[in-house]
């Protein structure tokens, strides 16, 4: 797997010019925000996948438009791609001393108000990039076909974009809005 070292002297993962960082962050924003509004409408109209899709695009737009703002990151969708490079930079932020106990205590905020919302109990910051990835993986499920699983019924795909929603998208987007640096 590429490093996130290798992503910045690669200029993957770059510094944003000061001239564009209002319009990148801002972007993001604005996306994460419309994607968490369309995934609740689509749930309410009882589609599935694009409640798993846009729920995921909250999330990845959320991840940049931190990163952005708060460490001045641009990430690239070059080489690997956005969501893969997104959740390099976020897998080695999360392990700094200076995050790792402000991400703790909001996870643990998080299950206090989201009652499903669960952790790992080793290594409790990594639950943030966990959850990407396990976001990342539904999407793909919802999204491309593969020989080697299904879809579970329409019924069930309801309520497991219902369980996304509420357990990993909504804590995933309260924490990043709260982490500061």
């Amino acid at each position: 797997m590429v490093t996130y070292e290798e992503l910045l002297q690669r200029q993957i993962i770059k510094k944003i010019e000061t001239v564009e960082k209002e319009r990148y962050t801002s972007f993001h924003q604005m996306n994460y925000q419309i994607d968490i509004e369309s995934a609740i409408k689509f749930l309410e109209i009882q589609n599935p996948k694009y409640t798993v899709v846009a729920g995921y695009y909250a999330m990845l737009n959320v991840t940049l438009w931190y990163f952005a703002k708060y460490f001045n990151l641009k990430i690239s969708e070059e080489d690997t791609g956005v969501h893969t490079n997104c959740l390099i930079v976020l897998e080695k932020y999360v392990k700094e001393e200076n995050l790792k106990q402000k991400i703790i205590n909001l996870l643990e905020e998080a299950k206090k108000e989201f009652v499903s919302f669960t952790l790992l109990k080793k290594n409790k910051e990594e639950t943030l990039s966990l959850m990407l990835q396990q976001s990342a993986d539904k999407r793909k499920r919802y999204t491309y076909y593969s020989s080697n699983r299904d879809l579970p019924s329409v019924s069930n795909q309801l309520n497991e974009a219902k369980v996304f929603l509420e357990n990993t998208v909504k804590p995933y987007l309260l924490i990043m809005e709260k982490l500061k640096c």
